[in-house]
Order: structure tokens, then C-alpha cells, then sequence
């Protein structure tokens, strides 16, 4: 690690040896790694995946870190946490040009006062535009593949930066080929319709005020919906309500608890170990089996400590 400490002092780029990525993580779960490196531009991030690729680090690049978990264990493991943040109306089109590490968020304000429309379903998603578009993240009916256009992206095989279309995702409910893969979106483009930005403002506000009855609050340490709604008859059914109704809606597990709000929602209520999780995904998954005859599947990324995503 000598050699990638002194390329970060050389750049002044933010970065912390040997910390616990569970501070990283909005669980709250996970243990210590090699070196937690924050990047702010967009620049500084190509030149530092180039460098990690060249000199073979293993990392894992992480936008919020809403919708992942991490083991217990100690990883030997680089993870970039990506904050980059520039977003741009591009001229004579209908198409915006996001940077991966934005916060879902802040592109929704920035969308109220640029007149961009059409992207109030992200309203209460947590983590940045990149992660969304990797997991296809949506709600109200729509999701992220209905606006997506194109994205730069770095292929960590080949270490190019290349322009994908939307095809290249293979797009499909709540995944895409980045959703366990190692190439890194850098920057996406969205397709948005011209709006008045208060009409734009009072639907997210309608959205947001939904979430806030139907769903744990936001400070609350969960990683999202945990398992995604199943396909019957190509009709979703809600996984939250196929949990309730198994019996486990507001019940505990050591440190876990299956929010009384909404039971797709596990939350971390202290010391919650990544054991736990996966002794009460188990549970959950069993006994849904055994009741409903549906068998879930769990929405969230659990990384290994070799890094891989599962």
C-alpha cells in the first residue's frame, strides 16, 4: 500500500488507512479495510482507477453505500468512495450529463432548478445517481432504465474509458450487468422532459411524503428494501407484504429488527453482526417459503472479503 499512500499524498486525494468500512455503509455492519480513499472529481477518479487497475489493488467502488453489506471480517481490500459531482444540461438536446457520485438527492434538487422533469421517482431512493443506475433502482412504477440513455464507463479488464448505450446494461428488474460486476460507471445520460420547476418540486415533495408514512425513517440504519417484490404471473407482489403477512413484521433478531413500518426493511438497531443478517435473511426466506410458497430474493449486495460482489 506504500506505493498507492504516496500517489494519494502526491494529489492531496483524500484517503484513511486500515478504517472500519461500517462507518461507510448505511447498515452500519462490516469490518476494517486496507484504505478507505474519498474522490471528489472526476478526473482525479480516471486517473486513480487507472493507477489501482495497473498495479493490481483489489477494490470495490461504492456511491452511498445504501444498498450493500459488508462481512465482519477484515478485507485486504482498496474502497473508493465516489463523490464526484458535477451535473450539466447538454445543449440542443434533451439529455443531461450526470457524474456517477452524485447523491440521488442533489440531482433532484438541481433537476427542480434547471426545469428538469420526469426524474421524481428517484424522490427518497438513497445513494447516487452511479449506484441507482447499477442496480436500476425505481419506485412509483418506473426506474432508472426508462430515462437512461448512455454512460461512460471504465472497463477495469482492459483499462478504457469507453461510451455504452443503454443495451449494454441489460437492464432488467432491479439489475444490471454493473450490479456485480467490476467495471465502473463514470458518468450516465438521462433523457428528461422540460417542466416547470414547482410543478417538479410538488411531486417529489408527493413522493417524499409517501416514503415518509410507508417506510422507516431515513436516519434509520437499513440497507433499502432488502429482497426484491417477486414476478408472479408477471404481476410484482410486494415483498414487504408477503413478510408481514408470514408473521415476522416488527419481530427481532439480536441487534435486527423487521421494521413495524414496512417489513422489506431490516434495521440495524446497535451492534447487528453480518452473521445475524444472514442467519435472519435465511429465516425470512424460509419461512415465507413455507407460508406464501414464493420464494424471495434478496435485493441487497453482500461483498465477500475478496471483494466480490454476491
Amino acid at each position: 500500500m506504500e506505493k498507492l499512500n504516496q500517489y494519494l499524498k502526491e494529489r492531496k486525494i483524500e484517503y484513511y488507512p486500515n478504517q472500519q468500512i461500517k462507518s461507510y455503509v448505511s447498515m452500519g455492519i462490516g469490518g476494517k479495510v486496507k484504505n478507505i480513499i474519498i474522490v471528489h472529481t472526476l478526473p482525479d477518479l480516471k486517473e486513480l482507477l487507472f493507477f489501482i487497475n495497473t498495479h493490481h489493488y483489489t477494490f470495490i467502488l461504492l456511491g452511498g453505500g445504501t444498498n450493500v453489506i459488508f462481512t465482519d471480517a477484515d478485507y485486504p481490500l482498496v474502497v473508493i468512495i465516489n463523490r464526484t459531482s458535477q451535473m450539466v444540461k447538454l445543449q440542443d438536446t434533451h439529455m443531461v450529463k450526470v457524474n456517477s457520485g452524485v447523491l440521488n438527492k442533489d440531482f433532484l434538487t438541481w433537476a427542480i432548478e434547471h426545469g428538469v422533469g420526469g426524474m421524481d421517482f428517484l424522490a427518497g431512493i438513497p445513494g447516487t445517481i452511479g449506484g441507482a443506475a447499477a442496480v436500476n433502482a425505481g419506485s412509483f412504477g418506473q426506474s432508472i432504465s426508462m430515462v437512461l440513455e448512455k454512460a461512460e464507463i471504465f472497463r477495469t479488464g482492459t483499462r478504457e474509458i469507453i461510451t455504452v448505450d443503454k443495451e449494454y446494461f441489460k437492464f432488467e428488474y432491479r439489475h444490471s450487468i454493473f450490479k456485480y460486476g467490476s467495471d465502473v460507471i463514470l458518468d450516465i445520460f438521462l433523457t428528461y422532459t422540460d417542466s416547470d420547476s414547482e410543478k417538479i418540486r410538488e411531486k417529489i415533495k408527493e413522493k417524499l411524503r409517501y416514503r415518509k408514512e410507508k417506510h422507516p425513517p431515513q436516519n434509520a440504519r437499513t440497507a433499502g428494501c432488502f429482497f426484491k417484490n417477486p414476478i408472479i404471473h408477471n404481476k410484482p407482489i410486494s415483498a414487504g407484504q408477503l413478510i408481514e403477512k408470514s408473521g415476522f413484521k416488527g419481530t427481532t433478531y439480536n441487534q435486527l429488527e423487521i421494521s413495524d413500518i414496512h417489513a422489506n426493511f431490516i434495521i440495524n438497531k446497535g451492534s447487528g453482526s453480518f452473521d445475524d443478517m444472514v442467519s435472519l435473511e435465511k429465516k425470512i426466506v424460509q419461512g415465507v417459503q413455507d407460508k406464501k410458497e414464493i420464494k424471495l430474493e434478496r435485493e441487497v449486495i453482500y461483498i465477500s472479503p475478496k471483494g466480490e460482489k454476491y
